[in-house]
């Protein structure tokens, strides 16, 4: 009788070799079903689409899945892939149309079990209002962002508006991870507790930008391929606004959404004035013309003469004022503030209230005294978003701190009722 002989060191090689095995499996298996990320977003009405991304490893297309709630049957969508600048990483997306409005529909992405969904917005706001949280300048660091994130999920928006500097990555390769960090923050805490995905529209920040501002970059030429050279991420993981980098989001025939770019990117005066003037007058009949940017015209903490502040005061803040716009949001202090009404550069009831100024998820800064700055109505150092509420013929918000705090309001009583006309 043979007896076979094992020696110990082919033994450990075989056990080496079955592990190594083992964890490329895994790793494949993770690559192929679960995102490192995803991000909703809309580049076209809200009513009736939702764009989709999710960031992976692969290349190849990936398979999105989606249903209406409440049936039973998946259809499939394929995603073009885009580049991730400076990552192995790949953008998957895909962008659905012709959905319900006011609906909820379930998402999967690939072979992943976890099934996410995503509510599209209301057709008008005859039956119910819309809530969105907006602010700016969100992470410092990413478990400031987190908690902000949270106390704007519990208040379970329809959406959410960040005007700039979201992951203060400076538009640099070395900064990948701060980008890694603020989608994984997004994955982490603006999802509610039954999984509902909430969507998010931005605007573009001077940390965005290589240099903050366009300015910065000798020979600059106003076109896209120059824009996604000092501003790589942006464009390449925000599908809105997209270039040029200032846009317009029709909800319905109710709210229209203004995001502009204050130097970034972008001369204020020029192409983007002569859009902003079109675009306003386009809309002389939409109740609720709302715009998003970051530099502030009014600011809390910034001079007041500063050189692009006075550019936003100076050449915008008039077309404003002669186009309906009610309310203006405003970033970059870092500091809560809120305006008196102003028009003409001066207090006035039936002017515009100006709200910032981008303290999301950054340290805050010291504020002008408000009893001697005469624009401010409100200002506080401290971390906060803005909860603005929509009805159909008016608005009100409160604002609320990283706790959870309401810390302003208007109408005062906002809290209880909405002001009608």
């Amino acid at each position: 009788m043979v007896k076979l002989i094992q020696f110990p060191c082919l033994i450990y090689f075989k056990k080496i070799i079955f592990l190594l095995a083992i964890v490329l499996i895994a790793k494949e298996g993770f690559a192929q079903s679960e995102p490192h990320s995803f991000y909703l977003t809309w580049t076209s009405d809200p009513t009736t689409t939702m764009d989709v991304d999710w960031h992976m490893d692969e290349l190849n297309p990936s398979t999105l899945y989606f249903r209406r709630k409440g049936t039973e049957k998946w259809h499939s969508f394929d995603s073009d892939v885009y580049p991730y600048p400076f990552s192995p990483r790949y953008i998957h997306r895909v962008g659905i149309q012709g959905l319900r409005p006011d609906t909820d529909y379930e998402l999967r992405f690939a072979e992943s079990d976890s099934i996410y969904f995503f509510r599209t917005l209301p057709k008008n706001l005859n039956k119910r209002s819309l809530k969105i949280a907006i602010g700016g300048d969100s992470m410092h660091q990413k478990e400031w962002l987190e908690k902000t994130n949270r106390a704007v999920t519990a208040q379970d928006p329809d959406f959410v508006i960040i005007g700039g500097d979201m992951a203060y990555e400076n538009g640099l390769a070395d900064n990948i991870q701060r980008i890694y960090d603020w989608f994984d923050a997004y994955k982490n805490t603006l999802v509610t507790a039954d999984k509902r995905i909430i969507p998010c529209i931005v605007a573009v920040g001077n940390h965005e930008v290589v240099g903050g501002y366009y300015t910065k970059h000798e020979g600059y030429v106003q076109n896209d391929e120059f824009r996604a050279r000092i501003a790589p991420y942006f464009y390449s993981l925000f599908s809105f606004p997209g270039q040029p980098g200032f846009n317009v989001l029709d909800f319905g025939k109710y709210l229209s959404l203004i995001i502009l770019d204050t130097e970034h990117s972008n001369p204020i005066p020029g192409v983007q004035t002569d859009w902003l003037i079109n675009t306003l007058k386009e809309r002389e009949k939409v109740n609720h013309k709302i715009p998003i940017y970051h530099v502030p015209a009014y600011p809390s903490v910034r001079e007041y003469k500063g050189s692009v502040q006075t550019l936003v005061r100076e050449t915008w803040t008039p077309i404003f004022d002669a186009n309906g716009v009610e309310i203006a949001f405003e970033n970059h202090d870092h500091a809560y503030k809120r305006t008196f009404p102003i028009k003409n550069m001066e207090v006035n009831e039936s002017g515009i209230i100006y709200i910032g100024d981008g303290s999301y998820g950054v340290t805050p800064r010291n504020i002008h005294p408000v009893d001697s700055t005469w624009y401010l109505n409100k200002a506080q150092s401290i971390r906060a978003f803005t909860l603005l509420t929509l009805a159909e013929n008016s608005w009100s918000f409160v604002s609320i701190d990283e706790d959870g705090n309401v810390i302003d309001s208007f109408p005062e009583n906002a809290l209880l009722m909405r002001k009608e006309d």
